[in-house]
C-alpha cells in the first residue's frame, strides 16, 4: 500500500508544474488579448509588469513541454491550454501584429489597392456635410473614439472623445447635416478602406484627410487633394520630414500624438524618395 503514496509524491513536483503552467497560460492569454485590443497598451502592461510576463513564459514553456507526455488530468490541462495559448498568438501574429505597423511603403501598397475607393470617399465626404462646415470622425472598429465638429458659424472645433463623443453623436451629427445613414456610411467606407479616421472640411474642399493606422501613439494618415499641387506647394512638402509626397495629389503624413516628433523616423523619407519620384 505504500507504493501508491510514495509514486503520488513523487508526481506532486509535476502536477504543481502543471498548475502554474496553466496560470502563466491564462496570464499570456490575457496579455495577448490586451495586445490585440491595443498593441500599446499591451506593450506597457507587459514592459510594467516584465517581473511576472518573463517568469510566466518561461514557466509556460517548460509546462507545456513537459505535458506532452500526458501522464495525468493536469498534464492534458496543460497540453490543452498550451496548445490554445499558440494558437492565439500565432493568429495575433498572423491577422492584428501587421496592422500595428507601418512605414511609407506600407502606406504606398495600400493606397494602390484603395486609390479608386479613397478618391471617391473624398468626393462623398464632401456631399454629405453643410456648407461652411468641418468634421473629424475617428473608429475603433465599429465604436466611435472621436466626433470633432465646426459648424457653419463657428470660429474653431468642438472637440469629443469616447463615451461623451458617442453620448452626444446626434446632436454633433446635427451640426454639420449628417444623418443617421450618412453617419453609417462613412463608418463602413472607411472600415473597408482600412483606414479608421476622417477629416474633412467644406471650407477647404480640395483637401481631405484620411487617417489609416495608429502605432503607438503616433498616426499615419494620408492626405487627398482633388487638384494637384502647386510649385511652392510641392517645395514645402519636400521640406516637411511630417509629410512624405507620394504623387502631386496624395502626401503621407505622420503625426507623434501627445509626445515625440512629428518626423518620420530618421532616414525614412529620402530612403523612400530615392526609390519613389513623386513628380
Amino acid at each position: 500500500m505504500s507504493e501508491p503514496e510514495i509514486a503520488t509524491e513523487q508526481d506532486q513536483p509535476k502536477t504543481t508544474i502543471m498548475k502554474v503552467g496553466i496560470v502563466s497560460a491564462v496570464l499570456l492569454v490575457a496579455l495577448i488579448i490586451l495586445f490585440w485590443y491595443d498593441d500599446f497598451l499591451g506593450f506597457l502592461a507587459a514592459l510594467f509588469f516584465v517581473w511576472i510576463t518573463i517568469p510566466a513564459v518561461s514557466v509556460f514553456l517548460i509546462a507545456f513541454v513537459k505535458s506532452f507526455r500526458r501522464r495525468s488530468g493536469w498534464h492534458k490541462a496543460m497540453f490543452g491550454c498550451g496548445l490554445g495559448t499558440i494558437l492565439l498568438l500565432v493568429a495575433y501574429l498572423l491577422f492584428r501584429a501587421p496592422e500595428t505597423r507601418c512605414n511609407p511603403d506600407i502606406m504606398a501598397e495600400h493606397y494602390e489597392k484603395h486609390k479608386a475607393e479613397m478618391e471617391e470617399f473624398c468626393n462623398y465626404m464632401q456631399s454629405v456635410l453643410d456648407d461652411s462646415t468641418s468634421v473629424t470622425l475617428e473608429f475603433k472598429g465599429n465604436r466611435l473614439e472621436m466626433f470633432h465638429v465646426a459648424g457653419a458659424d463657428a470660429d474653431r472645433y468642438s472637440n469629443f472623445w469616447n463615451e461623451e463623443a458617442r453620448g452626444k453623436r446626434d446632436s454633433l451629427m446635427a451640426v454639420v447635416g449628417l444623418t443617421m445613414d450618412e453617419y453609417n456610411g462613412i463608418r463602413k467606407r472607411l472600415k473597408s478602406m482600412g483606414c479608421i479616421g476622417v477629416e474633412a472640411s467644406r471650407i477647404t474642399p480640395d483637401c481631405t484627410a484620411l487617417w489609416f493606422r495608429r502605432v503607438g501613439m503616433g498616426r499615419y494618415d494620408y492626405v487627398l487633394y482633388s487638384r494637384s499641387l502647386s510649385d511652392e506647394e510641392k517645395e514645402k512638402v519636400l521640406e516637411d520630414y511630417s509629410i512624405i509626397p507620394y504623387n502631386d495629389h496624395v502626401l503621407f503624413r505622420y503625426g507623434s500624438g501627445a509626445i515625440g516628433s512629428d518626423a518620420f523616423p530618421s532616414g525614412t523619407k529620402e530612403k523612400f524618395l530615392k526609390k519613389h519620384a513623386p513628380w
